[in-house]
């Protein structure tokens, strides 16, 4: 009997390592990478080839790294149509960006004057009219009330007006409709005023276009500037390969041109 246990021990120890490598796991690709660029010569002093290969953009588990300077074109997009600046922000243009603060805080700042400035005309020429004429203007129409800065009464609006134009309506001579200027110049001061009012919320309009145009500007200069990061990481097309492309120069000291965009196209 133990003779027979004797002989299965020595059989055990023989076998073992045979059969130790026939169960060994198959090494990952990374240990297999690690250990192909770990046999190549160094390059220079401390910088090893397993070095260089963690400089590759993978981290100890073989998954490739974000790295910080890439910035996401799409991003820069959103940020900038938020807020012109904010994508050259984001992006890392800080001297950039704070022109386009700048001209966005202009713009704001020159919509809110007029408006406000509009309003005040508005009310100015409203309650003018109500004084000077006993005209009711706060419900009626923008053409209503230049009829009121053209006609002295109502009369004269239904007797002449409609014969130039036979489309406009009769008016009713009533506490709605009525109003009769007792002096000529007052009704000139009240097309003074509207005028002033009118161009106020024309002004105004103007700088929501402004304000577009600025937005547009920077999501172009912020997605420009975003996609430039991806040549550091060789994603981007090779410059002969663009076919469109663009240069924005900012120079607020200059007082003919202080923004001048250059578009240039390949064919």
């Amino acid at each position: 009997m133990s003779r027979r246990w004797i002989i299965f021990g020595l059989l055990a120890v023989l076998g073992g390592p045979t059969a130790a490598r026939s169960l060994e796991l198959e090494a990952p690709p990374i240990h297999s990478q690690l250990s192909t660029e770990l046999q190549r010569p160094a390059v220079s002093g401390s910088d090893r080839s397993f070095g260089v290969f963690f400089q590759q953009g993978f981290d100890d588990w073989g998954v490739r790294k974000k790295d910080p300077g890439r910035k996401s074109a799409s991003k820069a997009l959103l940020y900038s149509a938020l807020l012109p600046g904010l994508g050259e922000y984001y992006v890392g243009n800080r001297k950039k960006a704070r022109y386009f603060f700048a001209a966005e805080a202009v713009w704001w700042l020159g919509f809110l004057s007029y408006h406000t400035y509009g309003r005040w005309k508005e009310d100015d020429y409203v309650n003018f009219a109500r004084e000077r004429a006993d005209a009711r203007l706060e419900d009626k129409n923008d053409e209503f009330r230049d009829w009121v800065g053209f006609y002295d009464d109502i009369d004269q609006f239904n007797e002449f007006g409609r014969v130039q134009d036979r489309d406009r309506p009769y008016l009713v001579d009533n506490e709605s409709n009525h109003w009769r200027w007792r002096d000529p110049a007052d009704k000139d001061a009240y097309r003074d005023l509207k005028n002033r009012s009118r161009e106020a919320f024309r002004r105004r309009d103007f700088t929501i276009g402004l304000m577009i145009l600025n937005r547009i500007v920077s999501v172009i200069d912020a997605v420009h500037d975003a996609r430039k990061t991806r040549k550091l990481f060789g994603d981007a097309p090779a410059p002969e390969q663009q076919r469109f492309g663009y240069r924005l120069d900012i120079d607020p000291l200059s007082t003919e041109q202080p923004i001048q965009v250059s578009v240039f196209a390949r064919f």
